[in-house]
């Protein structure tokens, strides 16, 4: 009796001093296929790695939103579908690492933190993008044996490494482009996680996609302000007010037509490629001029892949973008 009072006991003190970590839903990622800090630039990457943590299962079921069908794939299948979906086989292979290692994690982050409109499923081919091997072939031509062998090869070095913080796998989002700097979680789905704060990714800035414009007519764009609310009135130069921005240079708020949005808000009402823009009124257009695609949370994987390119490995590029975050091995 003894003996199981004491186990009881322990028990008890294991659960409490079991940490959790609460953390919001992650929200757009978005694919690309990718051409850091600056050369001049020193830093040291606080690398620290766990002995092993425990894999929550070897399969992954996936919903295809096509067909409303749920299909169940091997952790490595789908790993180098996401890949090569996200970052594709042009890219360097520390970066194509570092991006195995981010997709696995998330994935089960994802399985950790159930979204019950998926029913069976653990993730939606809507949320995370995957490119099979027929549209591998179909999109990278004569390169696709020499991209798939590589990404394989990249899977294959990391395909049992995960990111955590507080024992658990982390929310590892990543994005195609910063406006230089990342963005700290908070500023984008209004709490603050500690592996997901704006760091440098200065890099970005050259990338051939870094800046974008979009131009929307005054009548649609009355339109839209209207259904959200506001209400267009006087001449249209006067409809675009005062903006204030975050730390990172991203739209914090912006007033249109009298009413108060946020960057985030801007961004998806007009389909822009980011929440870091500048709006002005010209020839009988609104033109809103973009900096950087995706929601900015996490890693850059422009800059992952500038980073790789200087010579920086895997760890050091999660390291970068996942502050206080801790490499663990996954055993079964």
């Amino acid at each position: 009796m003894k003996s199981y009072t004491a186990i009881c006991f322990f028990l008890a003190v294991a659960l409490i001093l079991c940490p959790l970590v609460s953390v919001p839903k992650a929200k757009d990622t978005f694919s690309a296929n990718v051409s850091g800090n600056t050369a001049e630039e020193e830093e040291s990457y606080e690398i620290r790695e766990e002995s092993e943590t425990k894999s929550t299962a070897e399969n992954v079921n996936v919903l295809k939103a096509s067909s409303g069908q749920v299909s169940e794939m091997p952790i490595r299948e789908y790993l180098i579908d996401c890949v090569a979906a996200e970052i594709g086989g042009s890219a360097e292979e520390e970066a194509i690492k570092a991006q195995a290692i981010a997709c696995h994690t998330l994935l089960l982050y994802k399985k950790a933190h159930k979204d019950s409109s998926l029913g069976d499923a653990d993730i939606s081919d809507t949320s995370q993008k995957l490119l099979t091997a027929e549209e591998q072939k179909e999109k990278w031509g004569e390169n696709y044996s020499a991209y798939r062998e590589k990404i394989e090869k990249c899977v294959t070095e990391v395909e049992n490494k995960i990111l955590c913080f507080d024992g658990e796998p982390i929310m590892a989002t990543f994005f195609s482009i910063s406006n230089g700097k990342t963005e700290n979680a908070e500023n984008v789905w209004g709490s603050a996680v500690p592996y997901l704060v704006s760091v440098d990714s200065p890099d970005d800035k050259l990338s051939p996609s870094y800046t974008s414009t979009v131009s929307v007519t005054a009548e649609e764009f009355k339109k839209v302000l209207t259904e959200k609310g506001a209400s267009p009135k006087g001449k249209e130069e006067n409809r675009i007010g005062k903006s204030e921005l975050n730390s990172t240079g991203t739209v914090n708020s912006i007033i249109l037509c009298g009413k108060s949005f946020s960057g985030t808000d801007v961004r998806s009402m007009f389909s822009l490629n980011s929440a870091t823009f500048t709006v002005k009124y010209e020839e009988e257009k609104f033109i809103f001029t973009v900096s950087g695609y995706g929601h900015g949370v996490g890693m850059s994987q422009y800059g992952a892949n500038e980073m790789a390119k200087k010579g920086n490995t895997y760890d050091e590029i999660l390291a970068h973008y996942y502050k206080n975050a801790i490499i663990s091995t996954v055993t079964q």
